[in-house]
């Protein structure tokens, strides 16, 4: 961890109290007081997809959306289509609601009107007017590999791979804060790979003076919970992988994974989009939510994993999420189909964890088809947690 102090360091410090809408395992709470935050990585949802009904892959991670019922649902891989430019009345998070989560997708379940949705803008496919994978030439014209490298995260064209949150409760617009602009050399002690004549992939001084660290963008979302705020915290590190020795994207995924522990422990030294300067504040409750790329005892991300979340007193870790189709593959907290743990929802510590799962059922699941729909939505599963809101 970074040298700042924890939130649960500081509470103890000052004698502040961390149980104070109920600690995990009290039953402090009544079930209304409970909110289900959610992250679904569903493999690239394009707008062709989700503009109209009747696409397989969006019916099914709906069916799967529909299961489990989140109030707060975080979505990676939707396709940002304002960015892209493409001429559509909605976003296609907001379609993707619409055509598909509002209908229900199966006997017995019903729709899900998620009333408010936010779609910020990613750093995918916006290219950095450099050559920053060394090929010798800036490719700068969209739809290939090659301008892919070169821009700020690896997309064809601007907004693919983009984020967006779903939420039946309030979102608070006007307290967002992005950090899709925050520069990785400025992160004190990183990790950025810089010049080096051996490597495909690093930052001579001019690049590193305008190279952002989020791949897609690292967003706090504020929900307004029954007049109580919770900090959605939304991110989805590069994949590890896809460079060469210099581990460039295993590096870059290690300072993504630390940039919201050190936002939640308040760092001083980060500043959003809008250049407002520090974390969060200490009294602050949050949800980390998002496909994180980084696994407990990964060497390409240095164990980020362990070190920023499960082992951080900053996210409630103890009791994390399981499912009985990771536990037949022998890994009941995986997430991903190489059986990986690598999508997270992780509570701050003042609000009490109730329960929590990854929606991954076993091939004799008695829900009629589930599988079926899980394996068809995407190479990820479905993650969700109970927490106490004392509202």
């Amino acid at each position: 961890m970074p040298t700042q102090l924890t939130r649960r360091g500081f509470l103890a410090a000052t004698g502040g109290s961390l149980a104070a809408y109920g600690a995990v395992g009290q039953a402090t709470g009544t079930p209304s007081d409970r909110v289900r935050f959610a992250a679904f990585n569903i493999e690239n949802l394009t707008t062709d997809q989700v503009q109209e009904p009747g696409d397989e892959q969006a019916a099914a991670a709906a069916r799967v959306v529909q299961e489990a019922r989140p109030d707060v649902l975080a979505l990676n891989e939707v396709v940002n289509n304002v960015q892209k430019g493409e001429r559509t009345d909605r976003t296609n998070a907001r379609a993707f609601v619409e055509e598909y989560l509002t209908d229900p997708q199966a006997p017995g379940l019903s729709g899900i009107d998620y009333e408010y949705v936010y779609v910020p803008e990613s750093n995918t496919g916006v290219h950095s007017g450099y050559d920053l994978d060394n090929n010798g030439e800036t490719v700068d014209d969209p739809g290939s590999q090659a301008y892919g490298d070169d821009a700020f995260g690896f997309g064809l064209f601007p907004g693919q791979y983009a984020l967006a949150l779903v939420s039946r409760y309030p979102i608070e617009e006007s307290a967002v804060r992005s950090f899709r602009e925050f520069r990785w050399t400025d992160m004190p002690d990183n990790f950025a790979v810089r010049d080096d004549d051996e490597s495909d992939f690093y930052l001579n001084d001019e690049e590193a003076e305008v190279f952002r660290l989020s791949s897609k963008t690292h967003v706090d979302v504020p929900v307004d919970v029954g007049g109580r705020t919770v900090h959605s915290l939304l991110a989805h590190p590069t994949p590890p992988g896809f460079d060469g020795p210099e581990n460039f994207n295993g590096r870059r995924c290690h300072d993504e994974v630390r940039l919201f522990a050190d936002y939640v422990a308040g760092a001083e030294y980060l500043y959003d989009d809008d250049g407002v300067q520090g974390g969060l504040a200490d009294d602050a409750s949050y949800v980390l939510m998002g496909d994180m790329n980084a696994s407990p005892g990964q060497k390409e991300t240095y164990d980020a994993a362990t070190k920023f979340l499960l082992d951080n007193d900053d996210f409630e870790a103890r009791r994390l999420p399981t499912s009985p189709g990771g536990a037949r593959r022998g890994n009941p907290q995986a997430t991903f189909d190489s059986v990986d743990q690598i999508d997270y929802v992780l509570p701050s510590p003042d609000l009490g964890l109730r329960g929590s799962k990854v929606v991954w059922p076993a091939t004799d699941c008695a829900k009629r088809g589930l599988g079926a729909a899980v394996a068809t939505a995407s190479d990820h599963r479905l993650v969700w947690a109970d927490v106490d809101t004392g509202r």
